[in-house]
């Protein structure tokens, strides 16, 4: 089987899509995994309290948790770089990834 280098873009539009519309939330989530499978450790949650409420309380948190573990589980199944952590940044109804080195994200995490 072969990487689809769209399929953490295809997802995460597929989610701001459900959740996101005429939304004008901005933060990030940095997120990591130490885990042999790839699974989903620890997610890190940088929004304003208010708008941490929303998110939770619509769902989108625990289906952005899910989808997580899924895009962590995927790249390290085809060996991509950085495949066990990096953030989602949200801006409004746009999500986008970035998969960084843990030291990035340790830093992330501190800020």
């Amino acid at each position: 089987m072969t990487y689809d280098e769209q399929f953490d873009q295809t997802r995460l539009d597929q989610l701001a899509r459900q959740y996101l519309t005429k939304n004008s939330i901005k933060g990030k989530v940095v997120f990591f995994s130490d885990a042999d499978d790839n699974q989903l450790d620890c997610a890190t949650w940088q929004f304003e309290e208010s708008d941490y409420q929303t998110l939770k309380e619509s769902g989108f948190r625990l289906h952005l948790m899910e989808l997580l573990n899924t895009l962590l589980v995927y790249r390290a199944q085809h060996q991509r770089p950085n495949a066990s952590q990096g953030v989602v940044h949200l801006r409004g109804n746009q999500l986008s990834v970035e998969w960084l080195s843990r030291e990035q994200v340790d830093t992330l995490r501190q800020s």
